[in-house]
């Protein structure tokens, strides 16, 4: 096995482990094989500079396979960072169906396999749109180029402050689904109180029933005002990415 086909592999191992839970990579409709040709194609691109660890002994197979599972792990890892915007815009989804009693209204999404409420199916679709008019494609891309610098292959160790930032980023996604629900909760607050006040004065009137079709009626008109308030928040997600995808090769790279 030669030193340019090994080091050629590995590379094609960490970037097909990241391609596949990237956005638009992973779905179900993209095939196999495109997706095992544009990781052998990005490896191609993300050679030069590349080198293997000096005590790597290319004829040690125990060696070769232990490298291989570490290039698998941290191509998951880094895809994870980028596909947390997803999570989030799901989730944020989720709570806009819940709030508008959507819940048994579900699409399947563009390379899905299981159905989502509506409204994470739009945010979804959104989001992938915006990660292609920004070039935040490109910018990953570059950063997977990058991460060589940071994380050499055969390097790299785990620690309490990748530890600590992954569970900030975590964090972040809870944060930024809240802030992009938040109008369509308010008002569906507003809404339950509005309601609550009609049932004591017209107690005769069944509020339960009646407050299914104000809430969607208010919450879908809200929902499509807002929609370019969750696009900016969205977007500024989207611009971090790049950024938190080195950060995290950097802390597993220094292993600090």
């Amino acid at each position: 096995m030669s030193e340019l086909f090994l080091t050629w592999f590995l590379v094609f191992v960490r970037a097909g482990a990241m391609l596949a839970v990237f956005p638009i990579f992973e779905s179900a409709a993209m095939p196999i094989r495109l997706r095992i040709a544009l990781a052998g194609f990005l490896a191609m691109l993300s050679m030069p500079g590349v080198s293997l660890p000096n005590d790597l002994v290319i004829g040690n197979l125990v060696g070769v396979i232990g490298i291989v599972g570490q290039e698998v792990f941290y191509g998951l890892l880094l895809g994870f960072v980028v596909r947390l915007i997803l999570f989030s815009v799901g989730l944020a989804g989720h709570y806009i169906g819940t709030e508008l009693g959507l819940q048994l209204s579900s699409l399947i999404a563009p390379g899905e396999t299981t159905p989502a409420a509506t409204p994470s199916v739009i945010l979804q679709m959104m989001t992938v749109m915006l990660m292609f008019s920004l070039d935040i494609h490109f910018e990953l891309l570059a950063g997977f180029q990058q991460s060589y610098q940071a994380l050499p292959i055969g390097g790299g160790n785990l620690s309490n402050s990748l530890f600590d930032y992954v569970t900030m980023l975590c964090a972040r996604t809870f944060i930024v689904a809240v802030r992009i629900a938040a109008p369509v909760i308010a008002v569906g607050i507003v809404v339950n109180l509005l309601m609550m006040v009609l049932a004591r004065a017209i107690p005769t009137m069944n509020v339960f029933v009646e407050s299914f079709s104000v809430r969607i009626l208010v919450g879908v008109f809200l929902f499509g005002f807002t929609l370019s308030l969750a696009a900016r928040e969205i977007t500024g997600y989207l611009k971090q990415l790049p950024n938190d995808f080195v950060v995290v090769a950097r802390l597993l790279g220094s292993g600090v």
